[in-house]
């Protein structure tokens, strides 16, 4: 957007376009305080009462300093005599520091001669001013220890008392058993307990001399498995082999047609030395 094309928008708010609206957008977000162009785009919003319109009231409201010139000028109608680009100028503006004119000050005075400065007396006026503030630190001080409460000094000695207290920890305890009696006498319990020092037993277990591994014996051929046969038909021991299928035949009935053709193929390998 040129210089040109902004102050003719200035001069004619209602008549900003679809792309001077996009190109205003992209100057706030490089000068979000670029006040002519805030109002201008919340005017627009104002006007074809866009959902963003109050989002930007927010931000205009931030960034405009003049807020009721900012709502006249929001809701003025075409017609009326306020010009608009004049209002939107005062909002511009607002923030614009005002010239004071002044006089440049002149040499209108004589020098004195240095003599004569030197004969003035010196007064030291640091160290009055240093005492002045001391004096002044002094008697708000009196002030302030004069307004103490009557609870002030209730609570300071209920201070000291806690104090000793916890300094003399013994009388603490006493005090504390007296108020409880029955934590003195689960005390005198625990005492005669640990005086009497009772020893438990510990019980003799009786021990078998039956000797449980002959129990857990186990038939050898109730560990036979297929997998074991294979085993001895690859290692070559066909009696073995043929032997672990009968037993899986008496095992598994119902499998029993396979274990015989597994064992008539161990035999036709035993006889061609395989």
């Amino acid at each position: 957007m040129t210089l040109k094309e902004f102050i003719e928008i200035l001069e004619k708010p209602n008549q900003i376009q679809a792309q001077q609206m996009h190109e205003l957008e992209e100057i706030l977000l490089e000068y979000p305080y670029f006040q002519a162009a805030r109002v201008l785009q919340l005017k627009k919003f104002h006007t074809e009462q866009n959902y963003r319109y109050n989002k930007a009231l927010k931000l205009a409201a931030v960034h405009v300093a003049n807020r009721s010139v900012l709502y006249d000028f929001i809701h003025s109608k075409s017609g009326q005599h306020l010009s608009e680009a004049e209002v939107i100028r005062q909002i511009a503006l607002q923030k614009t520091t005002p010239k004071t004119d002044f006089v440049t000050p002149t040499a209108t005075y004589q020098k004195m001669p240095q003599k004569e400065m030197d004969s003035f007396p010196k007064e030291e006026i640091v160290p009055k001013i240093y005492g002045s503030f001391t004096d002044n630190q002094e008697a708000d001080a009196i002030a302030a220890k004069n307004q103490v409460s009557q609870t002030d000094l209730h609570s300071f000695s209920q201070w000291l008392k806690t104090i000793s207290e916890v300094g003399n920890p013994s009388k603490q305890e006493e005090r504390h058993v007296e108020e409880n009696p029955k934590i003195a006498e689960k005390f005198k319990l625990i005492d005669r307990f640990l005086e009497t020092n009772p020893k438990i037993e510990p019980s003799r277990e009786y021990v078998s001399n039956i000797n449980l591994a002959n129990e857990v014996k186990t038939d050898p051929h109730q560990l036979m498995t297929e997998t074991l046969a294979q085993v001895y038909v690859k290692q070559r021991k066909y009696k073995q082999a043929i032997q672990a299928y009968e037993i899986l035949i008496l095992k598994n009935p119902e499998k029993s047609g396979y274990f015989a053709d597994q064992i008539r193929t161990i035999k036709n390998l035993q006889q061609n030395n395989l």
